[in-house]
């Protein structure tokens, strides 16, 4: 990516400029530029997207982890309380 030569980038963006003036300025070249990588024919939305369904936890793994967390808490108070 070469961004100094970009028709975007402009060395001279003075402080004083807005970022709404800045938009204005380069939004003819931006657009033209889009249409460019844009692939022609008609967009249409057909769906959602569709998220994976969440992951299944069995019972055990909850009973286990379970045990784990009041296991390490009993050796964490026995080592801090002795």
């Amino acid at each position: 990516m070469d961004i100094l030569g970009s028709p975007f980038f402009d060395v001279y963006f003075g402080n004083n400029e807005t970022d709404e003036g800045y938009i204005d300025r380069i939004l003819y070249q931006l657009t033209l530029s889009i249409e460019e990588h844009i692939r022609p024919g008609r967009w249409v939305i057909v769906s959602h997207l569709q998220l994976p369904p969440p992951s299944a936890i069995s019972p055990s793994t909850k009973v286990f982890g379970t045990i784990f967390l009041v296991v390490v808490s009993f050796l964490v108070w026995f080592v801090l309380f002795r």
